[in-house]
């Protein structure tokens, strides 16, 4: 027999007599439960949030956790939504002083539903308030619970101990103990300590600890793991605490980074183990991460990483090349970066066998303009992509934006051929969106530059492309045209770097005032000068 819990005045305010009258029956009536349970679950899904919370304190949770002592599924997982609904709302003191016994219970349950449900519940409650006092057996049951072979409840156990403590939980014996002893079970369930402990090691302090307490221990044997997926995992892994300066240090005195260093490889075919070519991207996405915050540390104590990247270019398998092109879009997207990898020793590192010395940027430029240029469909969006990040500026003071506009003019006239014809031109008539868009974002780029407006000037055609309306034109195609016509129109220097009938051309196009005449206009480049 079920329990009709509806208000009967139809609106939110709570029952007590009915929720005492379900709770009262789920208590003494091992009768009809899912159908008592599925009533309260209807109940409280019309409740509004202020209410919930009342009806949620009225409600003893012990007795909707134990409906989980069943076998039966559906009840199970009418229980479960319950205690999601309950335990979502109340305050995380109250959920753990309250039911602290009766969730670790429910960690322990055979079923993985119930396990990752709660799992799942304690992670939200610790986000809201990490400071609650978490009882031994419970910390030590979740820990336990990184063993699980069901993927959901070993994930939902990393997520829920990444909101611990680390100071308080590393010393905490029989916590230190349970991490220790399932670190030594399997390499699996070892990254799963490791991605705790790599998210606990955000100071100097916390990391000493970990160290202290031989956590890492294994971490250089499972860079070297015959398991390359593990490999891949533990590296990706270690990349949030590598580009700290603390990290770093750490990570190469105990011998990580020599080790990562060693597998780099242009050519990783030619390296022992075959395996190597998978785990050689990976390798060159960490020492790109660190680069990106310490660039001139890297290029001056492990050049290796530039070489492969040039290597790669101009010579790499068509797989690992996007994965360089890539590195470089990444690298680009920093002016500091940019800026501080200015210079022209990178010919002699790098081994340039050209006659001028130049910086990386300008040597990766030429590169970039051969792949652009190329038949290499696949590849040329992502080069025109990095291409388009080595020359674009930032916003700044007026002096810094000229110093960026001299070094990027710079890079641009390391494009030979024609750069505006065989790769703006040539890319933005070509029916691929991808290739199309990578095209007008370089001419966009051009457009916010004087020197890139000289260049357009001299090839006023291909804005005839920009001035045409194409109702089959994507949106992305449309709003890139309205913005380069916008950008050349509010220049502060295009008057003086572009013709009067180009000029003319552009304060009198229809795509803009078309624009100007629509009801919700596109959103726009505001204020955008030089």
């Amino acid at each position: 027999m079920s329990v009709d819990l509806t208000p009967v005045d139809g609106n939110n305010t709570i029952d007590t007599n009915l929720i005492a009258y379900a709770m009262r029956k789920l208590s003494i009536d091992n009768t009809n439960v899912t159908e008592i349970l599925t009533d309260c679950h209807i109940y409280l899904t019309k409740l509004n949030r202020c209410d919930l919370l009342k009806a949620a304190n009225l409600i003893d949770l012990n007795i909707i956790f134990d409906c989980l002592n069943t076998t039966v599924q559906t009840q199970i997982e009418i229980s479960c939504a319950l205690l999601q609904k309950l335990l979502s709302i109340l305050q995380p003191k109250h959920a753990f002083n309250k039911y602290s016994t009766s969730i670790e219970h429910a960690i322990h349950h055979p079923n993985d539903t119930v396990k990752s449900t709660i799992l799942s519940e304690l992670e939200k409650m610790l986000a809201n308030d990490n400071n609650v006092d978490i009882q031994m057996d419970l910390a030590c049951s979740i820990v336990d619970c990184l063993t699980s072979s069901d993927m959901t409840v070993s994930y939902n156990a990393v997520r829920c101990l990444k909101r611990f403590q680390s100071d308080e939980t590393l010393s905490s014996s029989p916590i230190l103990s349970k991490l220790q002893t399932i670190m030594a079970m399997d390499p699996k369930i070892r990254t799963r300590v490791y991605d705790i402990l790599i998210h606990w090691a955000k100071s100097v302090d916390a990391l000493a600890l970990i160290s202290s307490k031989g956590l890492f221990t294994n971490l250089v044997k499972d860079i070297t793991y015959p398991d390359v997926m593990m490999q891949m995992v533990t590296i990706q892994m270690l990349i949030p605490l590598s580009i700290t300066e603390y990290g770093f240090d750490y990570l190469n005195s105990i011998g990580i980074i020599s080790g990562l260093y060693r597998l780099l490889s242009s050519n990783p075919k030619e390296l022992e183990d075959p395996l190597i070519v998978i785990l050689n991207p990976i390798v060159l996405e960490f020492f790109i991460k660190v680069t990106q915050v310490r660039p001139l540390f890297i290029f001056t104590t492990y050049p290796k990483v530039f070489v492969v990247l040039y290597e790669v270019l101009k010579e790499g398998d068509d797989s690992l090349v996007g994965v360089a092109i890539n590195a470089i879009t990444t690298l680009a997207s920093s002016w500091e970066c940019k800026m501080l990898l200015d210079n022209p020793s990178a010919s002699m590192i790098l081994n340039y066998d050209g006659d001028d010395e130049l910086d990386i940027w300008s040597i990766f430029i030429i590169e970039l303009n051969r792949i652009a240029t190329s038949t290499k469909t696949e590849l040329k969006p992502g080069a025109i992509q990095a291409i388009t990040k080595i020359i674009q500026v930032e916003k700044g003071e007026l002096s810094s934006r000229n110093d960026m506009i001299e070094r990027t003019k710079k890079w641009y006239k390391q494009l030979t051929n024609n750069p505006l014809k065989n790769i703006v031109h040539a890319s933005c008539i070509v029916p691929f969106l991808n290739i199309q868009q990578a095209g007008y974002e370089m001419l966009q780029t051009l457009a916010e530059q004087p020197w890139g407006q000289e260049e357009i000037n001299k090839c006023s055609t291909l804005l005839d492309l920009v001035f045409e309306e194409c109702p089959k034109d994507p949106i992305a195609i449309k709003d890139l045209k309205k913005m380069i016509i916008k950008t050349l129109l509010e220049s502060n220097t295009s008057k003086h770097t572009l013709s009067e009938e180009l000029l003319f051309r552009i304060q009198n196009n229809d795509v803009i005032k078309s624009n100007e005449h629509a009801p919700q206009p596109d959103v726009l480049v505001e204020n955008m000068s030089i």
